[in-house]
């Protein structure tokens, strides 16, 4: 009886999910459109029904957007949806793409978004219609303009509505042409990164602060949006500076930073670090790891990532210059001393590494004394030097 009973429960279940999941207005749950998306990650119970579909709060902090280049989304479009009294909007989706990288990127207006799914008009949360029962979730109309008034007020000093918006009229169908002509094919000039940027603070001591921007986005692999949180256009573009604000050193920005602001950036990786670290009596020249750490990159390493020995990209872990410590289980058998350019002859092929490279020291010049009185390295090489392949 009681197998009976839950049968029938598990019956009834399948019947009100198989209900609710194949409806038109829920074609996007199914399966191949949503295959990778679990029901658990809106769904609180195991069994929704459309009665009671036990929702979960939206995840929104958790959300983390799949990378899409400016160039996978459209060149521009036609918002005219809920406009009434004036003309539609001609938005130039792909340059906001492209100047959007140094703000959160996609995220920044598609912020429900997630790995696993294609990227989402804004008009498939937000309805067009103003009677609505949640109104913690914006219309279409107060979505478009909570979306790009911020950045518009700090650009343009102003948000009127033909400053977007085509002038209804006889010259509509020209005027939308002609703007569609203006952008296609624009896209924001490739900025020029620089090398180094040296501040001056108004400290006696610690004066010069050097920034190696190729080293942070290059070397270190740190991404733009790292250091660059939420900035808008006006980061480098503001040139409208309140009467006696002054340009500092960075382009468009005042002088008016705050210390914080301007330490925030840096202490994501720096916060343990002492201020004489970075705030120095005259500008540091570049990074030289033979200089910094004693050890010296030779050809093999010089080119790999810093990561790839140290871990982290952020915080590096300290490596030991036994070589071991990366390449693991070294031995004469397995080892092929070609790839250094030398290859080893009938006599020294099978020795230990120790025997050459007195305490695996093998930044240091190999020494032949262990065995040979009277001959020296590189005068008397152990083998015949050959040609480096693109390894």
């Amino acid at each position: 009886m009681n197998r009976q009973i839950v049968c029938l429960v598990l019956i009834v279940t399948l019947c009100q999910w198989k209900g609710f999941a194949q409806g038109s207005k829920w074609d996007k749950h199914a399966p191949p459109a949503r295959a990778n998306v679990a029901c658990q990650t809106c769904h609180e119970c195991s069994a929704p029904t459309k009665t009671n579909p036990c929702l979960s709060a939206c995840p929104r902090a958790n959300v983390i957007p799949g990378i899409h280049p400016p160039s996978a989304g459209p060149e521009v479009l036609i918002m005219g949806k809920v406009s009434k009294e004036y003309g539609p909007v001609i938005f130039s989706h792909r340059l906001h793409a492209g100047m959007s990288q140094m703000s959160g990127g996609c995220y920044g207006c598609h912020h429900y978004n997630s790995t696993s799914m294609a990227i989402l008009s804004c008009r498939e949360c937000h309805p067009a219609s103003r009677a609505r029962e949640d109104i913690s979730m914006p219309d279409l109309k107060g979505a478009y303009h909570r979306q790009c008034m911020g950045c518009h007020r700090q650009w343009s000093k102003g948000t009127e509505c033909t400053s977007c918006h085509l002038k209804r009229g006889p010259d509509q169908s020209s005027e939308e042409a002609l703007r569609k002509a203006k952008l296609k094919g624009r896209s924001h000039p490739e900025v020029p990164l620089p090398k180094r940027v040296v501040y001056e603070t108004p400290h006696q001591q610690g004066t010069f602060v050097s920034f190696f921007h190729d080293d942070h986005a290059q070397r270190f692999d740190i991404a733009c949006t790292d250091c660059h949180r939420q900035e808008t256009c006006v980061r480098c573009h503001e040139n409208k500076l309140q009467p006696g604000a002054q340009l500092a050193n960075e382009p468009g920005v005042p002088t008016t930073r705050s210390v914080e602001s301007r330490h925030t950036p840096c202490f994501s990786c720096h916060a343990s670090d002492k201020c004489e670290d970075c705030h120095v009596s005259e500008p540091k020249q570049a990074f030289d790891h033979g200089r910094s750490s004693g050890w010296p990159l030779n050809r093999f390493h010089s080119a790999l990532s810093c990561q790839k020995c140290h871990g982290h990209k952020k915080r590096f872990t300290r490596v030991e210059t036994d070589c071991e410590t990366c390449h693991k289980g070294w031995t004469p058998g397995v080892f092929k001393h070609e790839v250094t350019g030398l290859k080893l002859d009938e006599a020294h092929g099978g020795l230990d590494c120790e025997a050459c490279h007195t305490g695996k020291n093998f930044s240091a010049p190999p020494d032949c004394s262990g065995c040979h009185e009277d001959k020296t390295y590189p005068r008397h090489r152990p083998g015949t030097m050959v040609r480096l392949t693109t390894r």
